[in-house]
């Protein structure tokens, strides 16, 4: 059985689930979102037993074109 994704009202926390983030990325179910998690989708920053968490940022990273993120270190583009 599949489990659906979570698209949570009100704001994105910070830390998700598989659930909640697979939502957030758009996938419509957890297991599509779990298939690409190390290809498309990075891995979770929080490994803790079974407990799986990943970041909102790491998250944009991986979905949001080039042109929209924002730039950490002004120095490489002087």
């Amino acid at each position: 059985m599949q489990r659906s994704a979570i698209i949570p009202t009100g704001a994105w926390p910070r830390r998700m689930t598989a659930a909640i983030a697979a939502g957030y990325c758009g996938e419509t179910t957890v297991e599509a979102f779990l298939k690409r998690v190390g290809i498309e989708y990075p891995q979770p920053r929080i490994k803790q037993g079974r407990r799986q968490l990943w970041l909102r940022d790491d998250l944009d990273a991986a979905i949001l074109p080039s042109e929209w993120t924002r730039v950490t270190d002004i120095a490489a583009d002087l």
